[in-house]
């Protein structure tokens, strides 16, 4: 796996990991999950990547089609933080971060790839980088869904303190 990607292929790795971020940066209000949300979103990103001959310019086309302003720090975690998350999904149990926690902006990521050949690939398998990104996103459910619930019970355990 790479970046969190059920893939051993680095391009097409940095491929889902640039849809994943920009999806999930998008502003919710404006683009909303529908039934023909990923038959969009692959349409949408064929059409950035047959245009960009960078990577940088296929996230400039790939951001106003999916309603991302900028995209979120959060969202483009692909060093320690991403694979201390991999050991979650599969032992269940929480690890903890060692050192300073810092905000990763994809320049690493962008640096070591070959932009060309990631473009091929978001262009000529766009359902495969897609596929990709939505099995995370299907991976990651479980996980976001028990740290609300620990955040839910650690704001009402506060209340009651209070």
């Amino acid at each position: 796996m790479i970046y969190g990607f059920d893939t051993d292929d680095l391009d097409a790795a940095t491929g889902a990991l640039l849809v994943y971020a920009v999806y999930r940066s998008r502003d919710m209000r404006r683009f909303k999950v529908t039934p023909d949300l990923w038959s969009q979103i692959e349409r949408f990103v064929k059409a950035a990547a047959k245009r960009a001959d960078t990577l940088p310019r296929f996230l400039e086309a790939l951001k106003p089609r999916l309603a991302c302003g900028t995209i979120n720090p959060k969202w483009m975690e692909a060093g320690i933080r991403g694979a201390l998350l991999l050991g979650e999904y599969a032992t269940g149990e929480r690890v903890a971060i060692a050192g300073e926690p810092h905000r990763e902006f994809l320049t690493g990521v962008l640096a070591q790839v070959e932009h060309r050949s990631v473009l091929t690939l978001l262009y000529r398998e766009t359902a495969w980088i897609v596929l990709l990104v939505r099995d995370r996103l299907e991976r990651e459910k479980p996980v976001e869904t028990r740290f609300a619930r620990d955040v839910d019970a650690a704001m009402a355990a506060d209340e009651d303190n209070a």
